[in-house]
């Protein structure tokens, strides 16, 4: 999730790595261009980006925003419905406003085939945990 990130280009600066293979080669300085996973500040960026995307696509999006500010955790979102009309369309706007943020939602998991009908077997979860219903 966090190289899907992106840094401002005038805030590149602060992120940097300084490498050297060996004691005898000068020190080369890179910049990171996206948020790095194990910086301090990775989970802040990571949640703040996610409710940047919710607070954007609030009209497009209004059943997945809340889902966003309120079923989230890190790149984990559990959530649910009262019916299966309402769930199918939650999921619809999730994959919309993820995707426009250029997130790919994965491990996608149910208690009813019908709402994993439309999702692509490989981004289905491959756990045995099985759903209440």
């Amino acid at each position: 999730m966090f190289r899907q990130i992106k840094v401002q280009e005038h805030q590149q600066d602060f992120l940097r790595i300084l490498w050297r293979p060996s004691p005898e080669v000068d020190i080369v300085s890179y910049h990171l261009k996206t948020v790095t996973y194990g910086t301090k500040p990775a989970p802040y960026l990571a949640t703040r980006y996610l409710l940047q995307l919710a607070h954007e696509g609030k009209n497009k999006y209004p059943l997945a925003t809340p889902v966003i500010e309120n079923s989230t955790y890190i790149d984990d979102i559990l959530s649910g419905a009262d019916d299966i009309t309402t769930a199918k369309e939650m999921q619809r706007q999730l994959i919309g406003l993820m995707k426009e943020g250029c997130f790919h939602l994965y491990k996608w998991s149910a208690n009813t085939e019908e709402l994993l009908k439309n999702v692509p077997r490989k981004t289905r979860s491959s756990s045995s945990m099985k759903m209440m219903s």
